[in-house]
């Protein structure tokens, strides 16, 4: 992160658990704000209990709406992005599984491309995946969404996206995918670009997906510190990873997850849980 008097911290998914937190850390630091949410009513209330820290300016809409970029870059004038925390989106049980794609990919390269001219130099681009893509981690995988990082198509990610579950952790691992492929164009404006893979983090979407079904349950039973995250724990490492503290990490993903990959590694896998 550059000098935070000069440059803004983008936060995007600001009114979730984890982009509130993830906000609350940069506003701590004193870097300016924009704060990105579909949501206008929680934005708002972010923005107001963050005002009296530093500067805040808020961008209400739709990730996935092909105007979203240019209304950042609206909101962001003739400064520079110290950083952007790109946190929307949303889990298998609140889109179906075209959509869950959408949001979760495609519209984060959407607007990383178009972020990457503003970058401040020094700036990081942190982008929030998941370690539901750690998980499957595999070659067969890795083929069909590299195809489509290409820009072609890919008949097994469309029998994919036919499920949302299915879907979910194939976005999340596109993700992790696009940050290596996007290092290079990132290095040449002097920035950085990285993902950060959370675990089951304690957040109204957490909870919700915890409902749904056991296998968060038996996921948490697995993991080597045997809980669920917290959103600050997200936050100290989005705010490290965009500081000068972490200036040589870039096109790499990082786990935050307590563990959890791992754990289902020792027992066999997920078929094993």
């Amino acid at each position: 992160m550059t000098d935070a008097s000069a440059n803004v911290a983008i936060v995007t998914g600001a009114a979730g658990g984890m982009g509130a937190a993830i906000a609350k850390a940069f506003a701590d630091l004193g870097q300016p704000l924009i704060l990105c949410d579909i949501h206008a009513g929680p934005l708002e209330a972010i923005a107001s209990a963050l005002s009296g820290q530093v500067p805040v300016a808020v961008v209400t809409g739709d990730v996935t709406d092909p105007e979203y970029p240019t209304l950042i870059i609206a909101a962001l004038g003739a400064r520079k992005i110290g950083a952007l925390a790109h946190a929307a989106g949303v889990s298998p049980a609140m889109a179906d599984g075209k959509r869950v794609f959408a949001i979760n990919f495609t519209a984060t390269k959407t607007l990383v491309e178009a972020l990457l001219p503003h970058m401040a130099i020094g700036g990081a681009a942190i982008l929030i995946s998941s370690n539901s893509g750690q998980i499957i981690a595999r070659p067969f995988f890795d083929r069909a969404l590299k195809k489509v990082l290409r820009g072609d198509s890919s008949l097994l990610l469309k029998l994919m996206l036919r499920n949302s579950r299915a879907a979910y952790p194939m976005s999340k691992r596109a993700v992790q995918l696009y940050a290596p492929a996007m290092s290079p164009a990132f290095g040449k404006m002097g920035a950085r670009i990285v993902s950060l893979s959370p675990g089951i983090i304690d957040t109204k979407m957490g909870r919700l997906e915890q409902s749904v079904g056991p296998e968060m349950d038996k996921m948490i039973a697995v993991t080597p510190l045997a809980r669920m995250g917290e959103p600050h724990e997200i936050a100290s490492v989005v705010t490290f990873l965009a500081s000068s503290a972490a200036s040589y990490i870039t096109g790499t993903d990082i786990l935050v997850d307590g563990g959890t990959v791992a754990g289902i590694a020792a027992v066999g896998g997920v078929l094993k849980l």
